[in-house]
């Protein structure tokens, strides 16, 4: 166990490292992240790239999106660093996979500070929505996710106390400023 904790210890300072360099380094004048405003927009381009990256394997734009302290809580609970991002976006290197469909999304800024969130309907017909939620903070000029949450959407109850089959959530909307 006392391994494994190590092991993990030092995947998530090379992700947090790596992120640092890429930043850094301005390796990160790639398409979808340069010339950025504080606005909707933006945000939306960059949620597309991003999913786009993650379909293609592309780490060098992760990288430069996210920030070293990356965090993303699954709809599961677990809790996902930069590393485990950057590790899972490595695996589609060469696959030439197809970004899933992008649903609506809706941004609030405050400051230096965006949300981008929307309601994920999965492929798979058996599994329930996610709402997920990125947040953004804006650093030397762009935007950079600092964290991520997925929270599986549960559908309304019937008079019996059971699911029946339909979907709602409470809106996020109103419980970020504007």
């Amino acid at each position: 166990m006392d391994i494994a904790r190590k092991l993990v210890s030092g995947l998530v300072s090379v992700g947090a490292l790596l992120t640092q360099q890429a930043q850094a380094a301005g390796a990160c004048d790639l398409p979808g992240l340069t010339h950025q405003q504080k606005d909707t927009a933006t945000i939306q381009q960059l949620e597309k790239y991003w999913t786009i990256a993650i379909a293609q394997g592309d780490t060098s734009f992760e990288s430069c999106l996210l920030t070293p302290g990356f965090r993303e809580v699954m709809s599961t609970g677990e809790v996902k660093t930069v590393a485990d991002e950057l590790g899972n976006t490595a695996k589609n290197k060469g696959k030439n996979r197809q970004p899933v469909a992008m649903p609506q999304l809706t941004v609030s800024i405050h400051a230096e500070v965006a949300v981008a969130y929307a309601t994920w309907k999965p492929a798979d017909a058996s599994r329930k929505p996610d709402l997920t939620s990125d947040f953004f903070v804006w650093e030397n000029g762009s935007w950079h996710v600092f964290f991520s949450q997925s929270t599986r959407v549960a559908g309304p109850k019937s008079s019996s106390g059971e699911e029946d089959g339909g979907w709602h959530m409470h809106s996020l909307a109103q419980l970020i400023p504007r």
